[in-house]
């Protein structure tokens, strides 16, 4: 009875993104923090990726893929979409790898992600599962994960509509500003997701933004102020984790490699190969480089240099505890080419938080109007232009004072802005307060 009377209290949460929750990727480990102070029956996820959820904390799940949608539309099926039960489910697709490379080829051409919303439009996703799961959830707040997909926000109006729900829109990343560039259907496909985003921000109760630079501009773009989400995570330190010091220091990235963020890690590994063929450095430096993405030879050239850096491969929550804490020094990049500092220069990496945590020194490669290196930029050391890495690389290594205040500023960093019981007691106040508002 007490159980139930305290489920109660808290609203039912259903959240919209494209990822599943996680306690590995990067993304999906973040989302998932948001709500990890909720009763695990009080959050459902309806998500449009093919991967299978691993969060081992909730466990009602939708999923509707591109796939579905496609079979739904040219077999003339009435089944689009399953219930994942995370628990018990056994993918027997031994093609899955395949089929998500194939997908991000794919996306990479606007004129396809175009073709992909029309698809989408068939409205093949309403289906009776799809609602029948909605109505024993019931959902009392949306909290939006808004992205490129223009039918999920489609699909967001239509339940929002269905159960009068409060909305609460998240933005990590930036989808809708003008680029350089010439092709028509980018241009196509952005005004689309622009109108579509516009109209969902106006249109929640509750917007949310994950840097100052995002807060700022968004604002000028839908007239709509928003409160800063920074990401939230527990410390990963562990101080039981026996480390063995030698004469090499490791040197450690984990993250996504998208946006050309190897280009960088190339660029670091080839300084750490000059570094060590120098003579005069008794000691040497080596870096070890972890992600869960598929790559391609032409990535694994860039990232395994022969006596400087290795692609190690992805790790489970436990093996990454462990490797970040054994290293020496964090490494966190973005990519210098145009294209990707316009996509993300007003996000900041989700893998920061965790860093910072460790209370070890991070170095941060990458354009300084990025709003990740910026965000560092009083805590970790910074190189921000590609012709000095050599340079700049040198002065962190052989520093060991230089190493140990950059450790303490990142430990400070972390305990002022990304604690995450202050952090969530400030999210839970608005989410609670839309409930309020809700029931009266």
């Amino acid at each position: 009875m007490l159980a139930e009377r305290i489920k109660n209290e808290y609203p039912r949460i259903l959240v919209i993104s494209n990822n599943p929750f996680s306690d590995i990727t990067n993304n999906g480990k973040t989302l998932a923090s948001f709500f990890d102070k909720f009763p695990a029956e009080n959050i459902a996820q309806l998500y449009f990726y093919l991967d299978i959820p691993d969060n081992t904390y909730y466990y009602n799940y939708f999923r509707i893929t591109d796939n579905d949608i496609l079979k739904s539309v040219f077999r003339k099926s009435g089944i689009c979409g399953k219930i994942i039960d995370c628990k018990n489910v056994v993918e027997t697709d031994t093609s899955h790898d395949k089929k998500i490379g194939l997908i991000k080829a794919l996306k990479k051409y606007n004129i396809v992600r175009l073709i992909r919303e029309m698809f989408w439009m068939s409205g093949k996703w309403k289906t009776e599962l799809l609602d029948r799961w909605l109505n024993e959830f019931s959902p009392d707040i949306i909290f939006l994960c808004a992205g490129d997909s223009g039918f999920a926000y489609d699909i967001t109006k239509y339940i929002q509509k269905k159960f009068s729900t409060k909305l609460v829109v998240y933005i990590t990343d930036d989808y809708v500003l003008p680029r350089k560039t010439l092709s028509p259907f980018w241009w196509l496909r952005r005004n689309y997701i622009l109108n579509k985003m516009r109209d969902t921000v106006q249109r929640s109760d509750l917007f949310i933004t994950i840097s100052q630079r995002m807060k700022e501009e968004y604002k000028k773009l839908f007239g709509r102020d928003s409160i800063l989400a920074v990401n939230m995570t527990d410390s990963m330190r562990d101080e039981k984790i026996n480390i063995k010091k030698n004469n090499v220091l490791t040197l450690v990235y984990a993250g996504g490699l998208h946006y050309k963020r190897y280009e960088t890690l190339n660029l670091l590994a080839k300084s750490i190969k000059k570094y060590n063929n120098d003579i005069k450095n008794e000691q040497k430096a080596y870096l070890k480089i972890y992600s869960g993405q598929k790559l391609t030879n032409k990535v694994l050239k860039y990232l395994n240099i022969e006596g400087a850096s290795e692609f190690c491969g992805g790790l489970n929550k436990k093996q990454l505890k462990e490797i970040l804490n054994f290293c020496d020094i964090l490494v966190h990049v973005e990519s210098f080419d145009k294209k990707s500092i316009e996509s993300t220069r007003l996000s900041i990496s989700t893998k920061i938080p965790e860093y910072l945590s460790l209370e070890k020194p991070v170095l941060a490669i990458g354009p300084k109007q990025v709003a990740s290196i910026e965000y560092l930029k009083d805590c970790a050391f910074c190189i921000t232009d590609q012709k000095n890495i050599y340079f700049e690389l040198i002065k962190l290594l052989n520093n060991r004072d230089l190493q140990k205040e950059l450790s303490q500023k990142a430990l400070q960093k972390f305990e002022k802005n990304h604690n995450k019981n202050r952090n969530m007691e400030e999210f839970m106040f608005y989410i609670l307060a839309l409930h309020k508002n809700r029931a009266n």
